[in-house]
């Protein structure tokens, strides 16, 4: 009986041992896909460009625990995992006091036309950054450039030089899980944070904002100082206003336009359960926040300062000497507590009774060099900058030591003055000076470059090579001793292990385009696939007696979603219209830097022709490279000896709100009523019932529209599409942002040409309706029902650096790359190209389908194989 009892007990115990441990493994597995779904989405993975430094061998497969994708979602794992080490041990009150082994400054924008500059400053426990203007962030991306550890950015002045990719750098600290970012610079930064709030969303990340201030900022590694300087003189005053004659009420973008409810979000769910505020990621939104929303706070602002910039004067703490082990060893020395005790700069008492002194047994500390970051920007600030007695203690008649190296975020016509150069010459005859400024022969971006070469030998006309627009080392007047010009990647070490103060060009990017080419064709069955889709193309042209039109002719600057990849930068679609016209669809950050890239020194002339300007909606990759378009646009009408001609802006109102924002407490960046024409999304929207204005009609005369129509799309609230009928016949469809959407479909019926995004692959539907985006197959689809002439698809998730995973779509459907440039009669030749497409990228296809295989598996819970 007992026995029987016992045996029942066992089988009961056991049994629900087993169905307890089931339920953990329930648990844990759906846990695993939650955190799937948050870690897929587009805006995630700012810095999952992080890779070590050296080169390593093909990673082995991890388990399935990231949706199909590109290996920057393994590295953003593991750059999150030494950000929570260092984290934990700064918890534990774990420091590194006198332990600097390693500590070198290294440029990342070199400041050329396409670059901003900025300075990378690295020691083995913390990362800093000077300065943060477009692009920063994919070049250091793509140059594998750490910055999990990158808590400190100082910034020189508030100009878009300096701050344009900060919004983005945010992000990407935030995503690799940095709980606090501290932004030294100008008053007006903390403005410039709160406005970008209107379009990104920083719920992870503590922003602290610390104006410039007497006192130092002090940490393990170095102690800085901030020096104001001021130029004589005062910023003027004044805001972006619409174009008198507009008839809405929202038209008026002084500030208090940023506390109206139109800008507040709205989230409204429908049947589907889809909702109307967007996220691209969840930690890293591109979307208002109704948290940071300007209704739920009202925005401090503060008066816009042009006569500010902030020098910094930055002290190294001395590095700790090394302990002479040979020595102690000859002594009879072992190891032991003593030695720990020497090392602390104690005395230590030996078994034998012995008392050593540290001295004997441990290297002097090194002292920490100086090196200081200067700007002058224009030559008011010359006197300033020159005169200034805090720097002056650093220089020859100081009382203080010299720097190793000065760097100066100065245009070379300044540098050239004859007073900044004295000012030079009196740090001394041993001190480094460092130039970040137009004079610079660098190249930033080889991989795009050595891709563009490898696609062009599939295509020349669609894949153009790039302008060579480094300048040749002839070219530049040679410069003193000590004078140095700065590059991409050029560093100098103030701490090494081996050796110190010493300049280090083995980072340096080269381009070797033939290289890649060889490459290529070294790949297996690239050769003959290229060889099989000429002779198709030439069959196929030699039977088509159509007459190519010259135009329209669309260009593309940017074909990824989100932040900026390697291969692929965040959208920017330019669209000639004529050969003295053109329209811009978008302008995410860094399309200028593409745009000068593509065009070389014709760049000015382009950018003149640029007579409208399209924003799909407000998320920070469709706009946030518009300021510099801008900027530079102006300059190169004045460069060309034109008139100021203003361009047509159709824009939904928060980005009016926006760049109105900027302009008043941030800086003059030289545009104002003469610059746009300004036609609000929703007053010509299809639903509209407001008449054409008199701008509307003079804007499709000026361009040879016929029609002109924006369309709400399915993305987040104020997302819109743009549908043209030009009088040549041929019309053209750009979707932004969108879900399928039946508005569009019906507006553009019979379209010419469909340009529409397809951001994620069939696998990660689920995901694409929960972020309001499309699929690659419901793009398919929508050109489809369109009966669309053409449907090039755009917009990809950075999951596909290189190429998308997709079966063929048929004879109608082409894939966008970064520098494509097609013409309607170009179309055809497109789905040819698959096949060495295909071979091409061989390899990052076969991972891809690999990775889908396994989220499969993983999502249906082992049982497919």
């Amino acid at each position: 009986m007992l026995q029987s009892l016992l045996s029942s007990l066992h089988f009961r115990t056991s049994f629900s041992f087993r169905r307890a441990h089931t339920r953990r493994l329930l648990r844990s597995f759906c846990v695993c896909s939650v955190r799937r779904g948050s870690e897929g989405g587009e805006g995630g993975g700012k810095a999952r460009w992080e890779e070590n430094n050296t080169t390593s061998s093909r990673r082995q497969p991890r388990l399935a625990v990231f949706p199909p994708g590109g290996r920057h979602l393994q590295k953003q794992d593991e750059m999150a995992e030494e950000t929570l080490r260092h984290v934990k041990k700064r918890k534990k009150g774990q420091t590194y006091v006198n332990n600097i082994a390693n500590f070198y400054l290294q440029v990342i924008g070199a400041g050329s036309r396409d670059t901003c500059p900025s300075l990378f400053v690295f020691s083995d426990t913390k990362r800093y950054l000077f300065n943060c203007g477009e692009g920063t962030q994919r070049i250091m991306m793509e140059h594998k450039v750490k910055v999990s550890r990158m808590e400190d950015i100082f910034l020189t002045r508030l100009s878009w030089n300096n701050v344009g990719g900060l919004g983005g750098m945010t992000l990407t600290l935030q995503s690799i899980g940095v709980p606090e970012v501290r932004v030294y610079g100008p008053p007006n930064a903390e403005d410039f944070y709160q406005a970008l709030k209107d379009f990104t969303y920083f719920p992870k990340i503590k922003v602290d904002v610390k104006p410039y201030q007497l006192s130092p900022m002090t940490d393990d590694v170095m102690t800085v100082w901030q020096v104001p300087i001021r130029a004589p003189g005062t910023s003027s005053e004044g805001g972006l206003n619409l174009r008198a004659g507009s008839r809405s009420p929202d038209h008026d973008l002084s500030p208090k336009v940023t506390s109206s409810p139109s800008q507040s979000p709205v989230v409204r769910r429908n049947s589907s359960g889809v909702s109307d505020i967007d996220s691209e990621s969840d930690d890293s939104s591109r979307s208002t926040s109704p948290r940071n929303s300007p209704k739920a706070k009202r925005r401090k602002t503060s008066q816009r300062d042009e006569s500010l910039v902030i020098s910094y004067i930055c002290k190294l703490k001395p590095r700790k000497g090394r302990f002479l082990s040979e020595k102690a060893l000859m002594d009879g020395i072992k190891p032991g507590v003593w030695v720990s005790e020497l090392k602390k700069g104690n005395q230590a008492t030996l078994p034998d009774g012995r008392i050593i002194n540290p001295e004997d047994y441990i290297e002097p500390d090194t002292p920490g060099p100086v090196f200081i970051v200067v700007e002058c920007p224009a030559e008011n600030f010359i006197v300033p900058v020159t005169t200034n007695s805090q720097i002056a203690k650093y220089q020859e008649d100081g009382d203080e030591e010299r720097p190793a190296i000065v760097v100066h975020f100065t245009p070379a016509g300044v540098v050239k003055n004859t007073q900044y150069q004295e000012w030079i010459r009196r740090f001394g005859p041993d001190t480094e000076h460092l130039f970040l400024n137009e004079d610079t022969q660098t190249t930033s971006h080889k991989g795009t470059a050595s891709l563009q070469a490898c696609l062009h030998t599939i295509q020349p006309t669609v894949f153009p090579l790039l302008a060579d627009n480094a300048i040749k080392p002839d070219s530049l007047p040679p410069l003193p001793p000590k004078h140095v010009r700065g590059e991409c990647l050029l560093t100098y070490w103030l701490f090494h292990r081996d050796h110190s103060l010493q300049w280090d060009r083995s980072s340096i990017p080269l381009l070797d385009n033939e290289e890649a080419v060889k490459g290529a064709f070294a790949l297996p069955g690239f050769e003959d696939s290229l060889r099989e889709m000429k002779e198709t193309i030439s069959a196929r042209v030699a039977d088509d007696t159509t007459v190519s039109q010259s135009y329209p002719e669309v260009v593309f600057f940017g074909t990824g979603s989100s932040i900026p990849s390697k291969r692929r930068n965040v959208t920017g679609i330019l669209v000639h219209l004529s050969e003295t016209e053109s329209l811009l669809l978008d302008g995410g950050e860094g399309t200028f830097g593409q745009m000068y890239r593509h065009y070389g020194d014709k760049v000015d002339r382009v950018l003149a022709n640029i007579k409208c300007v399209f924003i799909s909606h407000i998320h920070a990759d469709h706009h946030l490279g518009l300021m510099r378009i801008f900027q530079e646009r102006r300059r190169a009408l004045q460069t060309l000896g034109e008139p100021q001609q203003p361009v047509f802006l159709i824009a939904p109102l928060p980005f009016m709100s926006w760049i109105n924002h900027y302009r008043l407490n941030c800086e003059n960046i030289g545009i104002d009523n003469k610059d746009f024409i300004v036609l609000l999304c929703k007053d010509l929207s299809v639903f509209s019932n407001e008449e054409q204005s008199q701008e509307l009609n003079s804007l499709k005369k000026s361009l040879g529209f016929t029609q002109l129509q924006v369309v709400p799309v399915l993305h987040v609230s104020r997302s819109y599409g743009l549908v043209v009928t030009h009088k040549d016949d041929w019309k053209l469809v750009y979707s932004g942002d969108s879900m399928p959407c039946d508005a569009l479909i019906l507006a553009g019926k019979d379209a010419t040409l469909l340009i529409h995004e397809a951001t994620f692959d069939d696998e990660l539907h689920q995901e694409a309706k929960r972020k309001r985006h499309s699929t690659i197959s419901q793009a398919v689809d929508v050109g489809l029902q369109m009966n669309a002439s053409f449907n090039l698809l755009t917009h990809f998730s950075q999951r596909y650096p290189k190429i998308p995973l997709m079966d063929h779509g048929g004879e109608k459907v082409g894939i966008a790359f970064d520098h494509m440039k097609v013409r309607l009669g170009d179309l055809k030749l497109l789905p040819h190209l698959s096949s060495p497409l295909q071979a091409l990228f061989q390899e990052d296809l076969e991972e891809m389908k690999e990775k889908q295989k396994r989220h499969k598996r993983n999502r249906l819970g082992g049982l497919i194989e």
